[in-house]
């Protein structure tokens, strides 16, 4: 009897190993896949004759209009993935700065996406991720999204309603 006891707590901690295992490998990809869509965002194309990199957020958010709120939401679900994947409320308060000072930097004409086309702010929100990425356990801390995106949204109606 201790024999089967003993040989199904092994199957259970074999499972459960196997259940981390996955866990890990779909953390990983799935920051592989927020790191391409960040790659996507700032730095897909080089300016011929130069080494700058700009994005398709550095593109739209030029074009007048609601180019920045766009990609300012697009920009958020790197921010709403990380707190999906259970990244500490202290890192997603860094990457929700990030996020916020470039949404101020977008509002100023020109000056604003020269700024955004150097700093990669999607980036290096993904970079806060991978840093923290043996931390990432897949909780989710509800009040954190709610604190923080009522105020976001509130800045992207402001911004388009100022267009």
């Amino acid at each position: 009897m201790s024999q089967a006891k003993a040989t199904q707590s092994g199957t259970e901690t074999v499972s459960s190993l196997e259940s981390e295992l996955d866990q890990a490998l779909s953390i990983g990809e799935r920051l592989d896949e927020l790191e391409n869509r960040a790659v996507w965002l700032d730095a897909e194309f080089t300016i011929p004759g130069t080494n700058i990199q700009i994005g398709v957020s550095s593109i739209v958010g030029a074009l007048p209009g609601a180019g920045d709120g766009v990609m300012m939401l697009i920009a958020a679900s790197i921010v709403y993935h990380g707190f999906r994947l259970g990244a500490p409320t202290k890192t997603l308060v860094w990457m929700y700065i990030v996020l916020l000072v470039e949404g101020v930097i977008s509002i100023i004409p020109l000056l604003g996406d020269f700024i955004g086309a150097y700093w990669s702010a999607n980036i290096q929100n993904v970079g806060y991720l991978r840093e923290h990425s043996e931390t990432l356990d897949g909780s989710t801390n509800w009040w954190f999204l709610v604190a923080t995106s009522s105020p976001f949204i509130l800045f992207v109606l402001l911004v388009v309603s100022l267009l």
